[in-house]
């Protein structure tokens, strides 16, 4: 019988063996669309919220503000992301992904899962059903312990 310790090593190597592939594959896919990982994470989050602040996503990726405008202005340039007036509060933009961002990040979640839907789909309904459940439970604890 393998010890806690045993356990959790086994764990970790099996997490960064995951981890690996998935930022083989992701970076093959940036270099194919010349994205950044920041840029990545922009876009998704954005993918995620529909819209939101340049201090919402600088919180967000723990950027200042200021460097996370200058990462909109390369994406806006670059045709993913557009600034409009924040109906709310004249002084702040609210970002939001164009057709051309939603079809970039379209493509790389779409790579990600066609990544991991082969070893997931290998597990039986159940299976899936407790990883997706167990992952959500240290997701969260490991943000209660950050907080």
């Amino acid at each position: 019988m393998k010890s806690r310790d045993q356990q959790l090593e086994q764990f970790v190597d099996f997490f960064q063996a995951i981890g690996r592939s998935m930022k083989r594959n992701q970076r093959s896919n940036q270099k194919a669309t010349e994205m950044t990982k920041t840029q990545w994470l922009i876009l998704r989050f954005l993918w995620k919220h529909d819209r939101c602040s340049i201090g919402q996503l600088a919180e967000q990726l723990e950027v200042r503000s200021s460097s996370m405008s200058q990462m909109i202005d390369r994406l806006e340039l670059a045709g993913m992301v557009s600034r409009e007036p924040n109906q709310h509060d004249a002084r702040t933009k609210v970002v939001t992904l164009t057709e051309t961002g939603r079809e970039s990040i379209t493509k790389m979640k779409d790579a990600q899962v066609e990544l991991l839907a082969g070893p997931f789909n290998q597990l039986t309904f159940e299976e899936q059903e407790t990883l997706v459940n167990i992952l959500k439970k240290m997701a969260y604890n490991l943000n209660q312990k950050e907080d």
